[in-house]
C-alpha cells in the first residue's frame, strides 16, 4: 500500500510540476538573462556534439557512459567484421545473453515458444519473455506459430535497416512497462539515406553444410521538408545436418575404465563392424511383445521366433555385472539419420520504408516493415502401434508362458519421418508527431502509434491416427493396418516412402498474433536550481493485443490443443524526474538523483499495480563517476499463458513414464528414485492403457510477476586517453515467475532430479504396484501454467572502450565481459521441493560463470583490420559423480565437464570510396564444442555428444566468408 501511494504521489508531482515548469519556462522565456541565453547555448552544443549517441534506459536521455542505468551500445560493425550478420548474432552473443541458453535455430526440432525457427533473446538467463524489445524506442509486436507466441522474433528485423543496438542492463518496467524485469534492447534504425547502397555477403563453413547468402539494398530521397528512406533485404541460411559434423552425427556412451581405456557398450546388433554401429541416435527396426516388453525381436542372427530375419535378444541385456562385456543387439543408428537437421533451415525477405517531414514546429516519422521467414526441419520420430501379428498365434512367451492364452499384440518400432515447416508474415507500422511547445521553451512532446500483426501458418507430417491400425489407441478406426509394420524393409526405414504414404498426415496449423499500440509523452525543464535545471518526462500510453491459434488436427502420438484466442489491454501512466543536487563542490563535479514510476491496469488482471525506480549519479571528479539504481519490475501474464487452449489428450506410457524399463537406464537418479517408488527394474507398462494429461492456460489464477532489481558501479573516463571503462554490480530477485509444467517435464522432474520426491510429483498420480488392475500406471497428469516460487541471479558486468592514433594507424579496441556470481532458480519453495540438491544454476551447462566479447582493429590507410575473441568458461554436472557405476562396472569414470574455450575471428576490409569489400574467417582455429556423455547437460540434453544447452559454443566450425559493400 505503501509502494502504491509513494508511486501515485510521484505521477501526481510530475503532472503538477509540468504546469508549473511551462508556466516557468515561459516566463524566462520572455526576458531571456545572458546566463539563460549562455545555458541554451551550451546545451546546444552539447546536444550537436552528443547527436548519435543519446542511448536508451531513461526518457531524460543520456550518452551511454553518462547514463545512471548501466547501457551497452553493442559495436554492429565490430559484429559484422567478425562475421555477423543476423540481429540475432549480435546480441545472442553478447556478455549479457551469452551466459545462458539462447534460443537459435538448433532448437527447430523442440517444442519452444514461438514455433520452429524462432530467435529470440533471453538477457541475464531470465527467460526471453522477461526481456523486452524496442524498436526506436516503440514495442514491436512479436511472431511465431502454435498457441505459446510472446518473446520478440529476432528474425523479423532485417540488419540493412539497422543503425546501432542498446542494451538497458537494469529492470526498467518503470520506464517502459511491463516484460522489462531483465532488461530491454533497443533497436535504433537508419533514419536517412542520401545515395544508394547494396550489400551481398556470403558465408561458407570449411566442412560444408550450413552456408549463409545474404543481399541487400537501400535508397533514399532528400525533399525540401523531410526525406524518404527504402530498403530490402533477403538472406538465407542452408541447413547443417547432423551427418555434417562427426561431433553431432553419433552419440556414444563415453564411459572410461579403472585403467584408463573406454568401456562404452559394444555394438552387437546388425550394424556391428560398420561406421554406424555404437551410435545411440534413434531406437527402431524392434518388435515388442505388448504383454511383455522384456521380450523384444532385433534383427539379425537368424530367427528365434515368428519373425523372419528377427531373433529375441537376451534378456536380462548383457551388462558388466553378468557378463565380461557389456553389450546390446538393439540397432539405435540408420543410414539416413545423418540427414536430421541440426541447424534449421531458413529463407528470410523484408521490405522497409521510412519517411521523416517537417511542418513547421511539428515532425511527422513514419515507419513500415513487412518480414516474410520460411523455416524447415527435418528429423525422425518412433512409429509403435499396437497390432495383431497373425503369424505370432500360437507363441509362447518364455519369460512369462502364462501369456499365452491372450491375443498376440505385439509393438512393431518403426522410424517415421517428423518434418515441420512454418511460414510466418509479419507487418509493423509506426507513426510519430513531434515537436516543441513553444520557440523558446524548453519542453517537447511527442505522440506514437504502432501496429503489428503476425501471422504463422505451420505444419508437421504427422501419423492419421484414425487409419493407424494401432489397437490401443480409441482414435484408431481399422482392425489391421493398412500395410504390414512387420515387413523388415519397413521396420529399418528402407521403406519409409511406403509407410508415409500409408498413413501419413500434413497436419496444419495457424496463429494471428495483433499488437496496437499509442502514448504520448511530454519532457523538458520544469526549474533551476542551484546545480541545474530540474528535468522531467510524463506520458500516458494505450496497448492492445490478440492471438488467436488454430492449432492442427489430432494425430498420432500428438493430441490436439483446443483454439488459443483472446485479448488484453493495459492503460499506464508512467513519468521520471532528474534532479541536480549539488554541482562544482569539492569531490563533487556533480550529483543528480533520478526517479520514475509508472502505474498500470492490465483488464486480465483487475487491479491496478505500479512499479517504481530511482538512480543516484555521482560525478567526484571530471574522470570518475558512481552509479546506482534500485527499482521494482512487473510483468504481466502473456496471451498464451492465459489463454493456452485448454485440452484433455491421452499420452503413452512409453511416451512420459521415465521408469519404464528403469533397469536398462544409464541415467542415476532414475534408477535410485524408481526404485524407491516400488517399481520394478523391468517394469514395461503392458497392457496399460494411456495416460490422460489435462493442459491449459491460467486465466482467473494466475498472477502478476513481480521483480525488485539493483545496480551499482562506476565509469572511468580519463583524460589522458580516449578510454572509457564500466563496472556495474546487478542483482535481480523475481517472485512468482509464470511457468509451464509439461506432462514429460513433470514425470521427468520426479524421477530424474537429486531430490526424490518432490513437489513434481504431486502434480500426476500413479497406481500403486499392488494395484489389482493396472499396477503403476500413471493414470492423469495436471500440466498447466502456474506460478512459480522465485529466481535471483546476481553478477558483475565490465566494459572498456579504447581508441588511440599512432604512427602506423589507429587503434581501437573494446572488451565487454559478464561474470555471474550466482542464479539461483527455484520452481517450487525450497530446493529439495524443486528436486534440486541445490538450487544454483550457475556452472551447470549453458550457464557458465563468465563470458566475454573481446574486439580490436587496425585501420592503417585504405585498409582496416579486425580481431574478435568469443571467450566462456567451463561448465558441468554438478549433480552427478563423475565416478560412478556403469553397466555393473564400478568405479567407472565419465565425461560431465565441458570445457572453457576461446574462439577467434579475423578479418581485413579495404574501403574503396564506392566500394568496400571485407574478407574473414570466423572461428580461425577450427575448435569445436567440447564433448561430453549423455545426461551430462542437465536442462536441455545432448545432440550427439554435444551438448544442446551450451548454445555459446560454435557448431559450424571455421567458416570463411565474404561482404561486399557498394554506393551509387
Amino acid at each position: 500500500m505503501k509502494q502504491r501511494v509513494l508511486v501515485s504521489s510521484i505521477i501526481m508531482g510530475l503532472y503538477a510540476s509540468l504546469a508549473i515548469g511551462s508556466a516557468m519556462a515561459q516566463s524566462a522565456g520572455d526576458q531571456p538573462t545572458n546566463s539563460a541565453k549562455a545555458d541554451t547555448q551550451k546545451k546546444k552544443e552539447e546536444a550537436t556534439s552528443l547527436e548519435g549517441i543519446t542511448v536508451s534506459g531513461s526518457l531524460l536521455g543520456r550518452p551511454e557512459y553518462q547514463t545512471t542505468t548501466p547501457v551497452q551500445v553493442i559495436n554492429i560493425k565490430a559484429d559484422i567484421a567478425a562475421g555477423q550478420f543476423t540481429t540475432a548474432d549480435f546480441l545472442q552473443t553478447t556478455s549479457a545473453a551469452a551466459g545462458s541458453t539462447q534460443i537459435n535455430n538448433q532448437f527447430g526440432g523442440f517444442v519452444i515458444a514461438g514455433g520452429t525457427g524462432v530467435q529470440t533473446v533471453n538477457l541475464r538467463g531470465l527467460g526471453s519473455n522477461r526481456t523486452l524489445v524496442l524498436l526506436d524506442g516503440q514495442r514491436p509486436g512479436p511472431a511465431g506459430t502454435r498457441g505459446q507466441v510472446g518473446a520478440f522474433d529476432l528474425n523479423v528485423i532485417p540488419q540493412v535497416i539497422l543503425q546501432s543496438i542498446e542494451i538497458v542492463k537494469d529492470g526498467s518496467s518503470s520506464i517502459y512497462g511491463s516484460d522489462a524485469i531483465s532488461g530491454v534492447v533497443n533497436l535504433i534504425t537508419k533514419k536517412r539515406l542520401d545515395h544508394t547502397e547494396t550489400s551481398f555477403y556470403f558465408s561458407g563453413p570449411e566442412h560444408g553444410g550450413g552456408q549463409q547468402m545474404l543481399g541487400s539494398i537501400g535508397t533514399g530521397w532528400n525533399l525540401d521538408n523531410g526525406n524518404i528512406m527504402i530498403a530490402a533485404q533477403v538472406d538465407r541460411q542452408q541447413p547443417l545436418r547432423v551427418g555434417d559434423r562427426d561431433f553431432l552425427n553419433c552419440g556414444r556412451d563415453m564411459v572410461w575404465g579403472t585403467d584408463g581405456k573406454r568401456i562404452d557398450r559394444q555394438d552387437h546388433s546388425v550394424l556391428q563392424g560398420t561406421s554406424l554401429a555404437g551410435c545411440n541416435n534413434l531406437y527402431a527396426n524392434t518388435v515388442i511383445y505388448y504383454w511383455n516388453s522384456n521380450n523384444r525381436f532385433v534383427p539379425g542372427g537368424g530367427s528365434s521366433g515368428p519373425f523372419p530375419g528377427y531373433h529375441l535378444r537376451p534378456y536380462p541385456t548383457k551388462t558388466y555385472a553378468n557378463s565380461p562385456q557389456a553389450y546390446y543387439e538393439d540397432q539405435l543408428n540408420f543410414p539416413f539419420y545423418g540427414s536430421t537437421y541440426a541447424i534449421d533451415e531458413q529463407q528470410r525477405a523484408s521490405l522497409y520504408a521510412a519517411t521523416s517531414f517537417n511542418f513547421g514546429n511539428v515532425n511527422w516519422d513514419s515507419q513500415f516493415l513487412y518480414n516474410n521467414r520460411k523455416a524447415s526441419h527435418d528429423s525422425f520420430r518412433q512409429f509403435f502401434p499396437v497390432v495383431e501379428a497373425d503369424q505370432a498365434a500360437g507363441w509362447v512367451d518364455p519369460l512369462k508362458p502364462g501369456n499365452a492364452s491372450k491375443p498376440p499384440y505385439f509393438e512393431p518400432i518403426m522410424p517415421f519421418p517428423s518434418n515441420s515447416k512454418a511460414e510466418v508474415d509479419y507487418f509493423y507500422g509506426a507513426t510519430k508527431l513531434s515537436g516543441g511547445f513553444t520557440a523558446s521553451s524548453s519542453w517537447s512532446w511527442q505522440v506514437n502509434g504502432t501496429y503489428s500483426r503476425s501471422s504463422g501458418d505451420y505444419s508437421t507430417l504427422g501419423i492419421n491416427l484414425a487409419n493407424s491400425g494401432d489397437l490401443a489407441n480409441d482414435g484408431n478406426m481399422l482392425d489391421k493396418p493398412l500395410i504390414n509394420y512387420f515387413e523388415p524393409c519397413i521396420l529399418n526405414g528402407q521403406c519409409m516412402n511406403k509407410l508415409v504414404n500409408a498413413i501419413g498426415q500434413v497436419a496444419s496449423g495457424n496463429t494471428v498474433y495483433t499488437q496496437a499500440t499509442v502514448n504520448a509523452i511530454a519532457n523538458g525543464d520544469l526549474f533551476h536550481l542551484p546545480a541545474g535545471p530540474v528535468s522531467a518526462a510524463v506520458g500516458v500510453e494505450y496497448r492492445h493485443y490478440t492471438i488467436d491459434d488454430k492449432p492442427p488436427p489430432e494425430t498420432w502420438g500428438l493430441t490436439s490443443a483446443l483454439e488459443t484466442k483472446g485479448s488484453d489491454n493495459v492503460h499506464e501512466f508512467f513519468g521520471e524526474v532528474g534532479i541536480p543536487l549539488l554541482h562544482d563542490l569539492p569531490g563533487v563535479e556533480s550529483l543528480t538523483l533520478d526517479g520514475s514510476a509508472r502505474q498500470f491496469k492490465y483488464q486480465s488482471v483487475g487491479d491496478s499495480s505500479s512499479v517504481w525506480k530511482y538512480g543516484v549519479n555521482w560525478q567526484i571528479i571530471p574522470s570518475f563517476r558512481l552509479r546506482g539504481t534500485i527499482g521494482t519490475s512487473y510483468r504481466a501474464p502473456g496471451l498464451y499463458e492465459l489463454y493456452l487452449g485448454n485440452q484433455s489428450g491421452f499420452l503413452s506410457q512409453a511416451s512420459i513414464d521415465p521408469c519404464l524399463n528403469w533397469g536398462d537406464s544409464n541415467n542415476d537418479f532414475i534408477r535410485k528414485n524408481c526404485a524407491a517408488a516400488g517399481i520394478p527394474a523391468d517394469y514395461g507398462a503392458s497392457g496399460n492403457p494411456s495416460a490422460t494429461v489435462y493442459q491449459g492456460g491460467g486465466k482467473g489464477f494466475l498472477k502478476p510477476e513481480t521483480s525488485r532489481a539493483k545496480s551499482a558501479g562506476f565509469v572511468w573516463s580519463p583524460t589522458f586517453a580516449d578510454l572509457n571503462v564500466a563496472v556495474d554490480y546487478f542483482d535481480y530477485s523475481i517472485h512468482g515467475e509464470i511457468a509451464s509444467l509439461g506432462a514429460s517435464s513433470i514425470l521427468s522432474g520426479c524421477y530424474g532430479l537429486p531430490v526424490y520426491p518432490n513437489n513434481f510429483c504431486t502434480q500426476f498420480h500413479r497406481n500403486s504396484p499392488s494395484d489389482a488392475a493396472n499396477p503403476n500406471m500413471i493414470t492423469d497428469v495436471h500440466a498447466t501454467y502456474i506460478n512459480v516460487n522465485s529466481e535471483r541471479t546476481r553478477g558483475y558486468d565490465f566494459q572498456l572502450d579504447y581508441s588511440q592514433d599512432l604512427a602506423f594507424g589507429k587503434v581501437k579496441a573494446g572488451a565487454q565481459l559478464t561474470y555471474t556470481i550466482s542464479d539461483i532458480y527455484q520452481q517450487f519453495d525450497s530446493a529439495e521441493a524443486s528436486g534440486l540438491a541445490s538450487s544454483e544454476l550457475v556452472g551447470y551447462i549453458g550457464r557458465p560463470h563468465m563470458v566475454g566479447i573481446f574486439d580490436a582493429s587496425l585501420k592503417r590507410g585504405d585498409w582496416t583490420f579486425y580481431w574478435q575473441g568469443n571467450y566462456t568458461s567451463s561448465t558441468s554436472n554438478k549433480d552427478l559423480p563423475a565416478v560412478f557405476t556403469y553397466q555393473g562396472y564400478k568405479n567407472a569414470v565419465r565425461d560431465l565437464k565441458a570445457e572453457w574455450q576461446l574462439r577467434h575471428s579475423v578479418s581485413a576490409e579495404y574501403n574503396g570510396g564506392k566500394y568496400q569489400i571485407l574478407f574473414g574467417i570466423r572461428n580461425l582455429l577450427d575448435q569445436k564444442p567440447d564433448l561430453v556423455s549423455p545426461g551430462a547437460d542437465t536442462f536441455a540434453g545432448v545432440q550427439g555428444n554435444t551438448p544442446l544447452g551450451a548454445s555459446q559454443y560454435d557448431w559450424f566450425g571455421r567458416t570463411y566468408y565474404v561482404r561486399l559493400n557498394m554506393s551509387f
